[in-house]
């Protein structure tokens, strides 16, 4: 399924960047920000994203 393997992606870019952090801290807190700020932010984006596409399917 496409969204699994784009879900997937993000996973592997979210868990790229923890790794960037120089210390267990900072790697913890980067996940929780990730956390608590970015799966909002994807929820968002989807909505966004079946309203576009369904103006532009049905007119609406």
């Amino acid at each position: 399924m496409i969204a699994a393997r784009l879900m997937h992606q993000v996973a592997v870019h979210d868990l790229d960047f923890v790794e960037t952090q120089p210390t267990d801290a900072e790697k913890v807190e980067s996940a929780v920000v990730a956390t608590i700020l970015v799966e909002p932010v994807l929820r968002a984006l989807h909505r966004l994203a079946q309203e576009e596409e369904s103006a532009r399917r049905y007119g609406l």
